[in-house]
Parts: C-alpha cells; sequence; structure tokens
C-alpha cells in the first residue's frame, strides 16, 4: 500500500510525480495519518507540523523531508527507505 504524503509549498512537478506512483497527497488541511512530510525550505516553514495525528509518535511518527533541490525519484527513494542518504 502506497504512503500518505502531506505537502506544503511543494513544487507542483514533485506532487504531479508522486501521484502519478500512486501515493495519496494530501495538504495540510488534512489532520489524519500521515506518512511523510514534504516541505520546502525556500520559501516553507514547520510551524503547520501540529496538524498531524502522528507527528509526535516518534516510534512510527511522520517523516519530515525538505524537498529543496531534490529530483522527483530522490524525494521518492527517501520516502521509501526513510532515510536522507543511502546506508551502503
Amino acid at each position: 500500500m502506497k504512503k500518505t504524503i502531506a505537502l506544503n509549498n511543494v513544487p507542483i512537478h514533485i506532487k504531479e510525480s508522486l501521484i502519478e506512483k500512486g501515493y495519496k497527497v494530501v495538504d495540510d488541511s488534512y489532520t489524519g495519518y500521515v506518512d511523510t512530510i514534504l516541505y520546502n525550505s525556500d520559501n516553507g516553514s514547520l510551524g503547520y507540523l501540529n496538524m498531524f495525528d502522528n507527528i509526535i509518535d516518534m516510534s512510527s511518527g511522520a517523516f519530515v523531508v525538505d524537498v529543496r533541490g531534490k529530483h522527483p525519484d530522490e524525494i521518492e527513494n527517501i520516502i521509501e527507505n526513510r532515510s536522507y542518504t543511502s546506508l551502503l
């Protein structure tokens, strides 16, 4: 099952790529569980994070990713591996 991804000030081409790949994409008005939160540090802030049910759940909480300067494929890899860099 594909993950639920919340977006805040993320370029449209990233949003479209995630939707095409089958992710459930929501905005910052969504109040349910999300797997990953994407934001753009060039023009966004993290002040909206308290909107999400699981943001403070450290064992299975949302993974927060800055998309600035990243290609959609790189972002998908980060989402799936919950890691910014390869472990190998």
